[in-house]
């Protein structure tokens, strides 16, 4: 560990820690959680540290925890255990990191850098409460230390926290936003009618760890774009179709990127792929400018599906008054998922909150189809970061379904979406991170190209490097 692993000065952390203090009434641990084994206990998965842990001044051990006291001013009260590091460690998997290191980094005193071994000393059978990995070792101190969760009101004082990304978080997200440019270019210009989807993916993997970053979630390279999370790899492309591409990374301190691309495999849209593709873009525009101070991002994503539905109607796929045909929720045969979602120290920011983090007070989820799978509905505030990303998908087993599409047969032109299914048209999607401002959204991601020109000049290798056209402020 070195100080490259901490997005912020340790000044920083003891604040954050100072802070949440003021909610708690008993001690609160949080755990960076431990290795996954595969198959058997040396063969792990790759270590990622909790992102709660982090925030709070954790660096990335296995094994280690944060212990916070009540009425903590950040510094007295708090510690750090550390996991036990012997010498067959030392020989496996290199030195341990220095009480001395984790101190300085992390903003602890150097006497309460102590051994995990002395956690339950410390906590002296009091009640306590721990966020946690869910991780079966970690799982397993837990109960044996007898924590419980936390309340909803300390979790939604950590939610505030986690919202507003200061200046050395906002420098971590733009270091893993690059990284992201990088494997979609890498992607694009591996785009090409005779690659196989598992091509694609290698050149993304390669952008990617050649520039120090690592998976904030599986790429999606795939040329059945109508699948919203599809896995692996084993599609090979053809001229006339579109390869959507999602993927993001994670750089040195864990911030996470998460932006989505479609390239035309010939090097060229054909005409009713450009206008659904032109229809996504204007979608996502009209949503990005929406996102100012004070917005309510449900309000966002019914407009994104607004201007998706104008564009349905204008290309024959449905028929009527757009703004009945939104109130009917029609669009969500199209665009069954939400807008957006947080993004910070995890690709989705607190999920393993819920929606005590995606939904303000009192808010809840729609219960229709499509409609729930909304992640967000906060008033949007300055300094928080989110992402953007409408799409249109001609998805079979969904127009098999009578329940979802029987409601909607006066207004959709079966021909038109039937003739789009049996071509396999797949889906289009465009994501974009895009930071809320007072001044008003700018778009984190804005160095990855998106119109049509430029996604066509990336695919055949004329790419001047400079971004034009929308969302590139």
């Amino acid at each position: 560990m070195d100080s490259d692993t901490m997005a912020c000065p340790a000044e920083a952390y003891v604040g954050r820690r100072s802070e949440i203090a003021k909610f708690i009434q008993e001690p609160l641990c949080l755990f960076a959680g431990d290795t996954q084994a595969r198959n058997y206990d040396a063969n792990y998965f790759p270590f990622r540290a909790g992102s709660t842990y982090r925030y709070f001044g954790g660096p990335p051990l296995a094994g280690a925890a944060i212990l916070i006291e009540p009425g903590s001013d950040g510094w007295a009260g708090t510690w750090h255990f550390r996991p036990t590091w012997g010498v067959e460690n030392a020989v496996w998997v290199g030195e341990c990191v220095s009480d001395d290191a984790i101190a300085s980094a992390g903003g602890f005193e150097r006497g309460s850098v102590v051994s995990i071994e002395k956690l339950a000393d410390r906590i002296g059978g009091r009640e306590g409460t721990a966020i946690h990995p869910p991780n079966v070792a970690t799982l397993d101190f837990v109960r044996n230390l007898g924590l419980s969760r936390p309340t909803p009101e300390i979790l939604s004082a950590i939610v505030n926290m986690r919202l507003i990304k200061d200046e050395h978080e906002l420098v971590a997200i733009r270091r893993a936003v690059d990284i992201g440019v990088e494997m979609h270019l890498a992607a694009g210009k591996a785009c090409r009618a005779g690659a196989s989807e598992s091509n694609v993916a290698g050149a993304i993997h390669g952008a990617m760890i050649s520039r120090g970053g690592r998976p904030a979630f599986s790429p999606i390279a795939s040329v059945r774009g109508e699948i919203l999370h599809s896995e692996g790899y084993p599609g090979r492309l053809a001229d006339g179709q579109l390869l959507l591409v999602d993927a993001g990374a994670e750089e040195r301190c864990g911030y996470a990127s998460d932006m989505t691309r479609v390239f035309p495999v010939s090097g060229k849209f054909e005409k009713l792929q450009r206008d659904l593709y032109e229809t996504v873009l204007r979608s996502q525009e009209r949503a990005i400018d929406a996102c100012v101070v004070g917005a309510r991002f449900r309000d966002i994503h019914d407009l994104a599906a607004t201007v998706l539905c104008e564009g349905l109607v204008d290309l024959g796929f449905l028929s009527g008054n757009v703004t009945d045909l939104v109130e009917r929720r029609a669009h969500t045969l199209f665009f069954p998922h939400g807008l957006g979602h947080l993004i910070g120290l995890d690709v989705h920011d607190m999920e393993d909150f819920g929606d005590l983090a995606g939904y303000g007070d009192g808010r809840v989820r729609r219960k229709a189809f499509g409609d729930k799978y909304l992640r967000l509905d906060r008033d949007l505030r300055a300094g928080m970061t989110v992402t953007i990303e409408p799409g249109l998908y001609f998805i079979p087993p969904l127009w098999e379904n009578d329940a979802l599409v029987g409601p909607f047969r006066d207004c959709v032109n079966r021909t038109k979406v039937d003739a789009l299914l049996e071509a396999g048209f797949g889906g289009i999607r465009i994501e974009d991170i895009v930071r809320v401002c007072e001044a008003g959204p700018e778009v984190l991601s804005a160095g990855l190209p998106k119109s049509v020109a430029d996604v066509e000049a990336i695919v055949g290798g004329s790419w001047s490097g400079v971004p034009n056209g929308p969302g590139c402020n």
